[in-house]
């Protein structure tokens, strides 16, 4: 009689924790009954060796990310960073945020975004990318499903695993959101390309270049990328000036590409500002992160390990 092959199942060691999505290299679950959500590796129980792999490889990345926000968490908040609590060596704990940029901007149609609201966006994404600059780290992989929205659509940029420190190699990118070169780095041109096309997708409603749905198609928009053969952006004639000189990496730094826009539609733009929580708040979630581990029967310690 033939073997039957072990149960395969995503790896979660969280017990009451509900699924809600999976990114480039972890999941999403959220703690019941409140506005936290855990992040976890991506890894599958009875795995083979080539899995195995790469769920290390998602363990280092979740890791790498969790040293970022260790850092982040000795500055002062920025409002538009998604808000982190705490984390331990296979877990980071954040604030639960109900949307994404892209699937808002996916509901476009049914649902419109006044121009106010676009301005809006794109003053918050510049301003987070530019506040990372001014403590040296980049974060290399700026694109709509990056980008949270918290209850009122303010932007909570997330997903750090690809951070690196101003000159470090870039590891992996997402096209169009990345222009191909060799021996790139971390720095001001990566980012503002990746900026550039987040304000095309925003004002377009598409990502640039549009969708490749065969190989084919995507051969051609990384030969358009390396070439420098960038979208039109003529027809935006409030932000598509901004969004070539971002293409062609014209500014020297993101606090120049944040003033840019700020010059353009920093009066345009809706009052209001994204939700935070109070510092009492964000320590009451904290103390549940630590009283949920407790009841797992993990015990966090001060330097933030299991």
């Amino acid at each position: 009689m033939a073997r039957h092959s072990a149960q395969r199942k995503l790896f979660n060691p969280f017990r009451g924790t509900v699924y809600l999505n999976r990114g480039g290299y972890g999941h999403i679950f959220q703690l019941a009954d409140t506005a936290i959500v855990v992040k976890i590796a991506h890894r599958i129980i009875n795995s083979n060796a080539d899995e195995e792999a790469t769920a290390a490889e998602n363990l280092e990345i979740l890791r790498r990310e969790r040293a970022l926000y260790e850092a982040l968490a000795t500055k002062l908040p920025h409002p538009n960073i998604v808000q982190y609590f705490l984390s331990t060596d296979i877990a980071i704990f954040m604030k639960f945020e109900p949307d994404t940029l892209e699937r808002r901007l996916s509901r476009r149609f049914a649902t419109p975004i006044p121009e106010e609201r676009q301005f809006c966006w794109i003053k918050e994404i510049a301003s987070a990318a530019s506040w990372l600059e001014s403590l040296d780290y980049f974060h290399g992989d700026l694109r709509p499903e990056n980008i949270l929205l918290d209850e009122t659509e303010h932007v909570k940029v997330c997903d750090f695993g690809r951070a690196q420190k101003r000159g470090c190699k870039v590891e992996v990118a997402t096209y169009p959101f990345y222009r191909p070169g060799k021996n790139a780095v971390a720095g001001p041109a990566h980012e503002q390309f990746a900026i550039g096309s987040c304000i095309y997708t925003i004002r377009t409603g598409e990502v640039p270049y549009g969708q490749w749905e065969t190989p084919e198609d995507f051969k051609k928009m990384c030969e358009a990328l390396v070439r420098g053969k960038y979208p039109p952006t003529g027809d935006d004639g409030v932000l598509g000036h901004i969004v070539s000189s971002c293409w062609h990496s014209s500014y020297d730094s993101m606090a120049d590409v944040e003033a840019a826009i700020e010059r353009v539609v920093g009066m345009l733009c809706e009052e209001g500002s994204a939700v935070r929580l109070s510092l009492e708040e964000h320590d009451l979630c904290v103390r549940n992160c630590q009283e949920f581990l407790a009841q797992q029967g993990q015990v966090h310690k001060e330097n933030n390990t299991v």
